[in-house]
């Protein structure tokens, strides 16, 4: 089949390397100001779940690498690391059964098309804390969300999806059907081999009252926070959700502990944050209780990811104490060479277990994330160094990172991603559906391959 061939076939469109505008195009597909250089010789615009498959067909046929963009939001810039880009950003269909609480998802809805859904249905899910990351790549990696404690990884509330194979086919994959299909595509990330056009999610009751309270503190006092922190995790509900965010500021770095209760009333609510006062460090600003539906929590979360930047991000999970992993961050943060960066640590150590039948298979009592951005290229290098030494400190005390937030281009490898027994069976299954390594382009594979 010819390119004028495949374009005939799909209801999208199709855009090649020699065209007019093709690096725009290719610098649109990454959400990172820092673009990866121009690699891919296709862009495929899918309308359809039929359009993947012409265009899987046609990679397999003329021996391209293929690579799903959702959003483009992995931070490595791994959407646009192949030969063809297949662009799902057209399939965008929701449909809610409010009797069932049950969604059928189209990989390009964002979180917060999917909350403000949600919202108006009286139902939830453990969505993400980035607005416009679409359920595509985190879904595949996991789901690291909201009320995470209580609700569980998202993936774990995944009953099936729709998956393109590299034969072309689609197929479903659940517990009984393709379960190992099924078994990987819930936590595989970017070593996913196959593409998903829809997943369907078990959904869950609506807490009647979001609220949330923000103490505000120097860094200084990092070991007051994280003993307080500790004492007060242990004793609340795992629907309360507590993260330290970390960032500088005029004096030096700063500490917002942010406490968010997912209650069944106002009354609960309130009785959380008035024992999370109790024993409290004296802050310099409380801020709060405010109160806020799903939708709106992003609100809070999305000003501080701002389009344009120049991104290098990478993640950790730990069983540490609290204290040390924010003392370490707090240490770090002194020397950020860009004010706009921050790190987010969220103790969770009353959480639900990670699904047991899942390629998810690392969680830890704190998962930390650390944000480097800034605006000019010109400190790349200066950033990159930063992020990388700061990981570095915090890795002998961690247990391994978020596939979904880490810095597969790490100098020296990445902390890893999976447990030793399902990094071996991803590899095996990609060694067996996925010959050819069609779906995994050679810096991801390696890269996931080092752990």
């Amino acid at each position: 089949m010819t390119i004028d061939a495949l374009k005939r076939r799909i209801s999208g469109a199709v855009v090649t390397a020699i065209e007019p505008g093709f690096g725009a195009e290719h610098d649109a597909l990454i959400w990172n100001g820092r673009k990866p250089a121009p690699r891919a010789r296709l862009i495929v615009r899918a309308a359809s779940a039929a359009d993947v498959q012409e265009a899987v067909g046609f990679a397999a046929a003329h021996g391209l690498t293929v690579s799903p963009r959702g959003g483009g939001h992995h931070l490595t810039g791994i959407a646009a690391r192949a030969d063809m880009v297949i662009d799902l950003g057209a399939l965008k269909g929701l449909q809610i059964d409010t009797a069932a609480r049950s969604a059928r998802v189209e990989p390009a809805v964002t979180n917060v098309e999917m909350a403000t859904a949600l919202d108006q249905k009286g139902l939830a899910f453990p969505l993400g804390h980035c607005g416009s990351v679409p359920m595509s790549g985190y879904l595949l990696g996991g789901g690291v969300g909201w009320n995470g404690g209580a609700w569980g990884f998202a993936c774990g509330l995944v009953t099936s999806a729709e998956v393109v194979l590299v034969d072309g086919r689609r197929v479903t994959a659940s517990a009984t059907e393709n379960p190992e299909v099924f078994w990987a595509l819930r936590g595989a990330g970017p070593g996913f081999f196959g593409i998903v056009t829809a997943y369907r999610l078990d959904l869950m009751p609506a807490p009647a009252v979001i609220e949330t309270v923000i103490r505000v503190y120097p860094g200084a006092m990092a070991a007051e926070i994280a003993s307080w922190a500790e004492t007060m995790m242990a004793k609340v509900p795992a629907s309360v959700e507590f993260t330290a965010k970390v960032a500088t500021g005029p004096a030096g770095p700063m500490v917002a502990a942010i406490a968010t209760a997912f209650a069944d009333s106002a009354d609960a609510a309130r009785a959380v944050h008035e024992g999370l006062a109790v024993g409290a460090p004296s802050a310099l600003d409380v801020i709060g209780p405010m109160q806020a539906p799903m939708a709106g929590l992003y609100q809070a979360t999305d000003p501080s990811v701002p389009v344009g930047r120049r991104y290098r991000v990478d993640s950790v999970w730990s069983d540490a104490d609290l204290g040390a992993i924010l003392a370490r961050t707090v240490d770090a943060m002194a020397h950020a060479p860009s004010a706009e960066t921050f790190a987010v640590l969220t103790l969770r150590p009353n959480a639900v277990p990670m699904p047991s039948d899942a390629a998810l298979s690392r969680s830890g009592r704190i998962f930390g994330a650390v944000y480097g951005l800034w605006p000019d290229a010109a400190d790349d290098e200066r950033n990159a160094v930063w992020l990388h030494g700061l990981i570095g400190d915090l890795s002998p005390l961690c247990s391994g990172t978020y596939v979904g937030l880490c810095d597969l281009d790490r100098p020296g490898g990445h902390l890893p991603t999976h447990s030793d027994a399902a990094a071996r069976r991803l590899a095996d299954l990609r060694r067996r559906f996925d010959p050819r390594t069609l779906f995994t382009p050679a810096r991801a594979a390696s890269a996931l391959a080092a752990e």
